[in-house]
């Protein structure tokens, strides 16, 4: 059974699952774990992927179906074609590899949508916490008052969203990596309150939030993948998509993916893609001085 069951009316509210068709693998593990840890949900789920369908027994699952020419569309634009199959005020956002570890606190969700019924300045309460320089506000128990300039208002953790707000945030160019890291400059103008859980108050969809779910960098994170297939008895060839390391430090983007990478938010939020590329910068220059003086 979900944690506090409590019915989360599906005229109040869609699920959103972000992903594309090279991670048709994904979505037998990810749903396993969605139906086992949400088994009440009648809410409509809408699989943000280019071609495929995919069914699960008891879910109510609809793909985009996009023509070959649609499909060259960014992510950003695919988001958008999604949310207009939105038929509810609130919408969940979730990536495909966040799989489910404990029930889904119901209550504390149906309490989040109440909330924001009651308080339309609110845009958005994440459901994991977002670091930065936020505000222990009182009145949303469980959740901190995000700041009006933090990097990464805009996130990929799952979300509850008003669905206006979530459009409105998002542009048709805008890759998932980007539209975290510059469009959180479309926010900053914005009336709107954005909310996350507290550090130890992370239990409405828990996945595992320190490894930043099952896969890293394209490949399969085996911590989190491994137990998932044994516990749910699937036939998954992991080799084919590879192992990735365990470290969150391994790797490096090359030049030519930071210039482009640097481009594209500049095409998304113009020159605000400057506060980004000097805070970036100061970090580093922070954390080299730190070296040289300690």
């Amino acid at each position: 059974m979900t944690q506090n069951a409590h019915p989360v009316a599906k005229s109040d509210c869609t699920v959103i699952i972000n992903s594309c068709d090279n991670y048709e693998d994904v979505w037998l593990p990810f749903f396993s774990a969605f139906k086992e840890m949400w088994p009440d949900c009648d809410c409509k789920i809408i699989l943000n992927t280019e071609h495929k369908n995919f069914s699960f027994e008891g879910l109510q699952i609809v793909s985009l179906n996009l023509s070959p020419e649609e499909s060259k569309n960014p992510w950003g634009w695919r988001l958008r074609r999604a949310l207009s199959l939105v038929n509810t005020e609130f919408v969940i956002a979730l990536f495909d590899d966040f799989i489910l570890e404990a029930p889904v606190n119901t209550q504390k969700l149906a309490k989040c949508i109440q909330e924001m019924k009651d308080n339309t300045e609110i845009s958005v309460f994440y459901f994991s916490n977002i670091p930065g320089a936020n505000s222990t506000a009182p009145e949303h128990e469980d959740f901190e008052l995000i700041g009006k300039r933090n990097d990464y208002r805009l996130n990929s953790a799952p979300a509850l969203w008003k669905t206006q707000k979530l459009l409105e945030f998002t542009g048709e160019l805008d890759s998932p990596w980007a539209w975290e890291f510059f469009g959180s400059a479309r926010t900053y103008g914005d009336s709107g309150e954005f909310y996350c859980a507290q550090l130890d108050k992370e239990n409405t969809f828990v996945y595992n939030y320190t490894l930043g779910g099952a896969i890293r960098r394209g490949k399969w994170v085996p911590s989190v993948i491994i137990p998932v297939v044994k516990k749910y008895n699937l036939s998954l060839d992991l080799e084919r998509r590879g192992i990735a390391s365990e470290s969150l430090s391994d790797g490096k983007y090359s030049l030519k993916w930071k210039v482009e990478f640097f481009l594209l938010g500049f095409k998304m939020v113009g020159l605000s893609a400057f506060i980004f590329l000097y805070r970036v910068l100061a970090k580093k220059l922070h954390k080299r001085f730190q070296r040289y003086t300690a």
